[in-house]
């Protein structure tokens, strides 16, 4: 996509130099002139002034038709297309040559005619080289989805691109959640706009992080690390940074849109790694390249169940495991999806590996205390712990919801035990936990 500007640009100036050296070494251009001069005076009737002629015009217009047309028959697709191009450029700078003579202007249109020809052959040259037809067919499906330089990467690799195929992605989804809400409490205009301004700027910004953009609607941002490197892990802990660093993007984007709208949204990110099938899906001008496979709803739902917790960035269990050792998560419920898989567990992203204090150290530990307790049954050791996680002067939406939680399971408790209430001996609080703690990631 770049690279098409900077091979324009050589084959332009190499053109440019050729044709210009003509004009002053030789004076061929300048004896056509004339000889146009003459022509027109004989077969029109024009003013009986002499035509001006402006040598710094032709230079102008030979040295802009070489660029347009070099980078233009790089870029199409279909060798016809190239051809009708160059016929039509040729075709239209011969008809501007006796059009501005009737202007008073006399026009050359020799050496504007050689440069559009030998860029447009250059470029057709070009075009059909092994290269050029991998960046012809490539174009359609990475254009906007993929940044300048992993085009490049992939145009200039000497392998194969295998585009249909199986292996690990993660999958982060990005949704303003409140929408609904906002719909209710501003113009359709401005909606449309604060909307627009939030996809441009985390999908742009994903795009930058050598993420594919695999979809940019009403509905979100959805993007896929790994989509185009050799199988590895690595994607994951990119879609983390990533996903850190667009945290920090959403909360100046809050900032600037409640400024703007006086709303304010509620952004959630979430990212699952799992086995996907890659391949062109679709027909026609709508066939598109992605993939297929239970990562991709599960990221969306989990990312819905961010208005719940109040968190920003949700993993699951699979991204941990992944990226543990290079990022700081905490544990959220247990959830399960239907007809999706087993039940499993989701983390809240926190930071990079090393960056937290030594109180948030402290303060994630004692929420993960908390959390396992409140999974136990243990509800007055979960509240101690999750009181103990509180950071003074910090709001903290999860830790508090976990705690509502664990206040709720000891009150219900306590009124069970003053009723003289009992339970079969399988009711355990273990058991009573392990059904309460569990949450249904709805189709959302």
């Amino acid at each position: 996509m770049g690279k098409s500007w900077t091979v324009s640009i050589i084959v332009s100036s190499v053109v440019s130099l050729l044709l210009l050296a003509l004009y002053q070494q030789t004076g061929v251009f300048v004896d056509l002139a004339v000889k146009l001069q003459n022509f027109f005076y004989t077969v029109f009737i024009l003013p009986p002034e002499k035509l001006a002629f402006f040598i710094p015009l032709q230079y102008v217009f030979l040295v802009v038709m070489a660029f347009v047309t070099a980078l233009v028959c790089m870029d199409l697709p279909r060798v016809f297309s190239k051809v009708a191009y160059l016929a039509g450029a040729i075709f239209l700078t011969l008809l501007l040559s006796p059009v501005l003579a009737f202007c008073g202007v006399l026009f050359e249109p020799f050496s504007g005619a050689f440069a559009i020809a030998l860029s447009g052959l250059a470029g057709l040259f070009l075009g059909s080289t092994d290269k050029g037809k991998r960046q012809h067919a490539l174009l359609r499906y990475f254009t906007g989805r993929i940044s300048t330089e992993k085009f490049n990467e992939i145009v200039n690799s000497k392998k194969p691109v295998e585009l249909s195929g199986k292996k690990d992605l993660t999958v982060l989804s990005c949704r303003i959640l409140n929408y609904p809400e906002l719909s209710s409490q501003m113009e359709p205009q401005d909606l449309e706009q604060m909307g627009s301004l939030f996809l441009r700027a985390a999908a742009e910004f994903l795009v930058s992080k050598g993420a594919y953009l695999d979809s940019c609607n009403a509905e979100g941002v959805r993007v896929y690390f790994g989509m185009l490197e050799a199988p590895d892990d690595n994607h994951a802990v990119d879609g983390c940074k990533a996903a850190l660093e667009l945290r920090k993007r959403l909360i100046n984007l809050e900032q600037e849109i409640q400024n703007r709208w006086h709303r304010k949204p509620f952004f959630g990110v979430s990212l699952a790694t799992g086995p996907m099938t890659t391949g062109l899906f679709g027909f026609s001008e709508f066939q598109f390249y992605s993939g297929v496979g239970e990562s991709l709803d599960f990221s969306r739902r989990l990312c819905a169940i961010n208005l719940v917790y109040g968190s920003h960035v949700l993993i699951n269990s699979r991204t941990y495991s992944l990226t543990k050792e290079h990022m700081e998560a905490r544990p959220m419920e247990m959830v399960y999806a239907p007809r999706m898989h087993q039940i499993s567990e989701v983390y809240e992203l926190l930071a990079a590996k090393g960056s937290l204090t030594d109180e948030e150290l402290k303060s994630r530990d004692a929420f993960w205390q908390g959390v396992v307790s409140l999974r136990k049954g243990s509800y007055p050791e979960a509240v101690a712990q999750l009181k103990k996680a509180k950071i003074e002067g910090r709001e903290d939406a999860p830790l508090n919801y976990f705690l509502e939680r664990a206040e709720a399971g000891l009150k219900d408790d306590k009124l069970a035990a003053a009723g003289g209430g009992s339970t079969s001996s399988s009711d355990t609080p273990t058991t009573r936990s392990s059904t309460r703690h569990v949450r249904m990631l709805t189709a959302n």
